[in-house]
């Protein structure tokens, strides 16, 4: 099964495991396969929500772009691989900060050889689920990100380094310059320490579970909590990117957003709130802006249902100029680039993925999304120049996965996920605790008492076949034969084997069965991603609207 991966995707699966958080057996669906919370998963449903947690190249491959005149150099294109643990150590290269990166290397060739002064402040841009794949399918959706590429340097080569490709893990390999492996955050849901699972930062966006330090949080307490460090995201999820905030009464800024809250909140104890942010009444406002599109004011929004009683409340453009609308009042109100020592703002901006959650990256919906955030975008670029001065700050933009398009599109396989639970303990009695869409975790006292092992149910997984795990009063003479003896995993692999495997052993596992297990070699990024700038100055100060 590592054989068919391939070294690539084998190499970020081992990026990503760690003993006791991980599962005991990592799942790699077939390529486009959907394993998820669903029941009647018959290929071909009607059904918009997908998962994004594989090691496969529509998961892994993201924009990686710099820009900061005067401290980037403009009209770039590196091809060789890089991935988003190079972030961190590159800021310290601006800051000309000595930071020990586990993993990461400074993106060197994108910084200007002349730099005779450090930038102000550096602004971290996270599109989730902002990957590759949603950009190409919306190509007219993102003119102000496309300039900001033609006026810095993009890396058309870059991953999010790890699998799974989940939220909580990319973020802290942003923050900490370290694959999972090493900061310990390996999924948005893991192996507790008390032995449960549950959610890796908890209710109330508690950062313990972060083993490597951030960039920030080094800067911060090296310098004695002076440069101002911040962030603005959704869930705790995000804190990878910040840290555990400063050490003194003054903590660093942390702006969370949760659906059930339905207002702006962080850990009190960690972090600081600022007071003047917008209320949710502003949310309010813009979704009455977005509701009166169609012309009438119906609590709709092409149709669908505008209610803070549904994750899609934030996965329409007013949750994007929301954020926006805040994360301008945060440049505007906080001491940010006033000094010296340079400050840090990571900004998550998460209507995209939501957005491709609820009614899929095909979708009209992830379309408008993407071109609300990037408007923001472009606010957030013109109150960079109002407020600190262009020629003084540095932007960073990434994102931390693609998105899946619905299966009966792209011809993959609607998996349920529970089933495989069943089927699992169907053959092997009570073993299984819970499947995630990377994980299957194992009640090893279960298993023990059992009498089978772990390679054993991994290898049942590897030979799974779709007709196996249809839910209850499902035709199967509906199916074509050929897809219910369609396998459902490319690979089932215990975590112990991956975790034994040398940077050798990898490497000599070869280029794997699949196209989308190449992680490597430059992909042909469509012409309309990046026009040559060739190096024109008048090309570095046209990325506002």
């Amino acid at each position: 099964m590592a054989r068919r991966l391939g070294s690539d995707v084998v190499g970020h699966l081992a990026r990503g495991y760690v003993s006791g958080r991980s599962g005991e057996i990592l799942l790699v669906p077939e390529p486009w396969n959907v394993l998820g919370n669903w029941t009647g998963g018959v290929r071909g449903v009607d059904d918009p929500r997908t998962t994004h947690a594989t090691p496969w190249s529509y998961h892994q491959r993201v924009p990686l772009i710099l820009y900061g005149p005067g401290f980037v150099r403009a009209g770039l294109r590196p091809e060789r691989p890089v991935d988003v643990a190079d972030l961190a150590p590159t800021f310290a290269e601006l800051m000309r900060f000595r930071f020990e990166a586990p993993d990461g290397r400074p993106l060197r060739e994108a910084l200007r050889p002349d730099l005779g002064k450090v930038p102000r402040a550096i602004v971290v841009v996270v599109y989730d689920g902002g990957g590759w794949n949603l950009l190409e399918q919306w190509p007219d959706a993102w003119p102000v990100q496309r300039r900001l590429a033609e006026a810095g340097t993009m890396y058309v080569n870059a991953t999010v380094g790890s699998s799974p490709s989940l939220t909580a893990p990319v973020h802290s390999t942003i923050g900490t310059g370290a694959y999972p492996r090493v900061h310990g955050i390996v999924e948005n849901t893991a192996r507790m320490p008390d032995g449960s699972i549950g959610d890796v930062y908890g209710e109330d966006a508690d950062p313990s579970l972060l083993e490597q330090p951030t960039l920030a949080d080094v800067w911060d307490r090296t310098n004695g909590d002076r440069p101002w460090v911040g962030m603005l995201g959704t869930e705790g999820w995000h804190l990878g990117m910040l840290g555990s905030g400063g050490s003194s009464a003054e903590q660093d800024v942390a702006v969370l957003w949760s659906h059930g809250r339905e207002t702006f909140w962080t850990n009190e104890d960690r972090y600081r709130l600022p007071d003047y942010l917008p209320g949710p009444e502003v949310f309010r406002h813009r979704t009455l802006e977005i509701d009166g599109t169609d012309g009438a004011l119906d609590g709709r929004w092409r149709g669908n249902i505008l209610s803070a009683d549904t994750y899609a409340y934030t996965g329409s453009p007013a949750f994007a100029s929301y954020q926006g609308d805040a994360a301008i009042e945060i440049l505007r109100r906080e001491p940010i680039g006033e000094d010296r020592l340079t400050d840090l703002f990571f900004v998550e901006m998460k209507t995209t993925d939501v957005a491709g959650h609820v009614w899929n990256m095909l979708g009209p919906e992830s379309e408008e999304v993407l071109r609300a955030q990037d408007r923001v975008l472009g606010a957030l670029l013109k109150t960079l120049d109002e407020e600190i001065g262009r020629n003084r700050y540095v932007v960073a933009m990434t994102a931390d996965h693609g998105q899946t398009p619905r299966p009966d599109v792209s011809g993959g396989l609607r998996v349920d996920r529970n089933a495989v639970l069943e089927d699992v303990n169907e053959a092997f009695g009570e073993v299984v605790e819970a499947v995630h869409p990377s994980d299957l975790f194992l009640d090893m006292d279960a298993v023990r008492a059992e009498g089978v092992s772990v390679e054993v149910i991994a290898r049942f997984l590897g030979d799974y076949r779709y007709g196996e795990g249809l839910p209850d009063g499902t035709d199967e003479d509906a199916i074509p034969e050929a897809v219910l003896n369609r396998r459902v995993f490319a690979a089932a692999i215990p975590g112990s084997f991956i975790q034994g495997l040398t940077e050798g052993e990898i490497a000599a596992l070869g280029p794997g069965s699949y196209a989308e297990s190449d992680l490597t070699t430059p992909p042909a990024i469509p012409s309309f991603a990046f026009r040559a700038a060739g190096g024109r100055e008048a090309a570095r100060s046209e990325v506002t609207p």
